[in-house]
C-alpha cells in the first residue's frame, strides 16, 4: 500500500501535470487577473484619494492665506475706522464748543446791550425826576407858575448841564 503511493506512473503523472496546468490556468484567469484588477483599481483609488488630499491640503493653505490676508485688512479697517471715529468725534467736541463759546458771547453782547439801555433808561428818569424837582423848587422860590415853553428850555437846561457833569 504504501509502495503505491511511491510508483511512478507515466500517465498519471502526465495526468497530474495536465491538471496542474489547467489549474494554473484557471487560477490565473479567473483568480489572478481579477485579482490583479481590483489591486491596480484600489492602487488608482488610493493615488486619486492621495491627489485629491494633496489638493485639499494646497486648497486648504490658500484659502489659510487668504483668510489670514482678510483678517489683516479687517483689522486695519477696523483701526482706520477707530481713528476716523475718533477724530470725528474730536472735532465734533470742538465745533460743539466753539458752538458754546460763540452763543455765551452773544449772550454776553445781549447782556451788555441791556445793561447800556437800562443805563440810558435810568439816566433819563433820573434826568426827568430831577427836572421835577428843580422845577417844583423854582415854583416855590419864585411862587409863580411857569409857563410851557419856560418850563421846557429850563428843563433842557438843566439837563445839558447834568449830562455834562454825569
Amino acid at each position: 500500500m504504501y509502495q503505491a503511493l511511491v510508483s511512478f506512473n507515466g500517465w498519471t503523472f502526465i495526468a497530474q501535470i495536465c491538471n496542474l496546468l489547467l489549474q494554473m490556468y484557471l487560477f490565473k484567469r479567473f483568480l489572478f487577473e481579477p485579482v490583479k484588477k481590483i489591486i491596480a483599481q484600489r492602487q488608482s483609488e488610493v493615488g486619486e484619494l492621495y491627489s485629491a488630499a494633496e489638493e485639499a491640503r494646497q486648497t486648504a493653505e490658500h484659502d489659510k492665506a487668504a483668510y489670514s490676508e482678510k483678517l489683516l485688512t479687517a483689522n486695519e479697517e477696523a483701526s482706520r475706522i477707530v481713528r476716523t471715529a475718533t477724530e470725528r468725534a474730536g472735532q465734533q467736541g470742538e465745533e460743539i464748543l466753539r458752538g458754546a463759546q460763540a452763543q455765551a458771547q452773544a449772550l454776553l453782547r445781549k447782556a451788555d446791550d441791556d445793561i447800556a439801555r437800562e443805563r440810558v433808561k435810568a439816566m433819563n428818569e433820573i434826568k426827568n425826576d430831577i427836572s421835577q424837582m428843580a422845577l417844583d423848587i423854582a415854583e416855590k422860590v419864585v411862587e409863580k407858575e411857569i409857563r410851557p415853553e419856560d418850563h421846557k428850555a429850563l428843563i433842557e437846561e438843566f439837563i445839558a448841564s447834568v449830562g455834562d457833569d454825569a
